[in-house]
């Protein structure tokens, strides 16, 4: 049976590929495959949940990478104010994610 482009496990699945395809430096293929998980895990868990906002997080890596830094800010920024306002300023997440702000910063 087919589990569907909404089902949590099918977003996690998506997720895990687009890590996999991120480590291969496959970065063009990793945007896509985190966009599709994203509009997934916005639509069934809500844009501040954990999950959501870990891809929200991966798609400013891959922008990085890409160096379009511009974007990867966009999206750094975006996944810090859900960690902040969901997890706390001070969580290990909250503050990866500001490491990864000042490393745009660094490199761009």
């Amino acid at each position: 049976r087919a589990l569907g482009e909404e089902n949590v496990v099918t977003l996690e699945t998506l997720n895990s590929l687009g890590d996999r395809l991120d480590e291969n430096r496959e970065y063009e293929e990793a945007r896509k495959v985190y966009v599709r998980c994203l509009v997934g895990r916005e639509k069934v868990l809500g844009e501040d949940h954990k999950e959501t906002l870990a891809t929200v997080n991966n798609l400013g890596a891959v922008y990085h990478e890409l160096k379009d830094y511009e974007k990867a800010l966009e999206y750094y920024e975006r996944a810090l104010k859900g960690y902040e306002k969901t997890l706390g300023k001070t969580h290990p997440d909250t503050l990866m994610t500001v490491m990864n702000i000042a490393n745009v910063y660094n490199d761009g």
